[in-house]
């Protein structure tokens, strides 16, 4: 057992920082809540505001080193638990209660992929990257609310993504590890704004939903030239 004692203001900043991520969960129950009532695009920007927490507590947690004051409180268990709300019951409650999919037995595919996320010990890889698609369903959600698209698009927007997380390639975890991160938090603000201005409309501006796949694309395309060039040795993960 761990007796080592810290200043009272370590175990305080530690704490809140524990608080900091269950507060991604109670905001996560009242999205689920708010999406049960026909409000999605309410509960849409709740789940924005969880992806912001979710984006920046584990960086709070090792500047305050939650790990060291707190040794037998596990965060990342609390910040998983949480995801598997915000990630993946939510959003896929959000398709089948919009009917964005041709049928609601369809929310099976992302079910049954997130289940083997999470189900994987290496999930979060040794080298600081996620193992295979990371359960994303928020974002496909989202712009299936959005666009609307004709139902074999829709299918494709749920099975592709499904399939890629049997695929063991990396994808840039950007609050862990350090490449590209500068240009990937850069561009996940200016698309976080874009998703809140957005998502404050009645009636969002179909070209600007549009162009806001920017992030998306370049998430995805620097993952897979990321895991290439890991996979030839070219570069190191941090």
């Amino acid at each position: 057992m761990n007796t080592r004692q810290f200043p009272l203001n370590r175990y305080v900043a530690a704490w809140l920082v524990h608080a900091y991520t269950a507060a991604g969960g109670v905001i996560g129950v009242f999205a689920l809540l708010l999406a049960g009532d026909g409000e999605t695009r309410q509960a849409f920007l709740l789940l924005a505001i969880t992806t912001l927490i979710d984006a920046t507590d584990g960086l709070l947690a090792r500047r305050v080193r939650v790990s060291e004051v707190l040794p037998n409180f596990d965060g990342a268990q609390t910040d998983n638990v949480i995801d598997v709300l915000t990630y993946v019951w939510v959003p896929v409650f959000i398709m089948a209660r919009e009917s964005l999919l041709p049928h609601p037995a369809w929310v099976i595919v992302p079910v049954i992929a997130a289940m083997y996320a999470y189900g994987q010990v290496n999930m979060k890889t040794p080298d600081s990257f996620f193992l295979g698609f990371p359960s994303y369903w928020n974002v496909v959600a989202l712009y299936l609310f959005w666009l609307r698209p004709e139902p074999a698009i829709a299918l494709a927007l749920v099975i592709i993504p499904a399939a890629l997380t049997f695929v063991p390639t990396r994808y840039l975890y950007p609050s862990r590890n350090q490449i590209l991160w500068k240009t990937t938090w850069g561009l996940g603000v200016i698309w976080l704004v874009m998703v809140a201005y957005l998502l404050w409309q009645d009636a969002p501006p179909q070209p600007v939903v549009v162009l806001s796949l920017f992030y998306p694309a370049y998430y995805f395309a620097a993952s897979f030239y990321v895991d290439w060039r890991v996979r030839r040795g070219a570069i190191r993960a941090a």
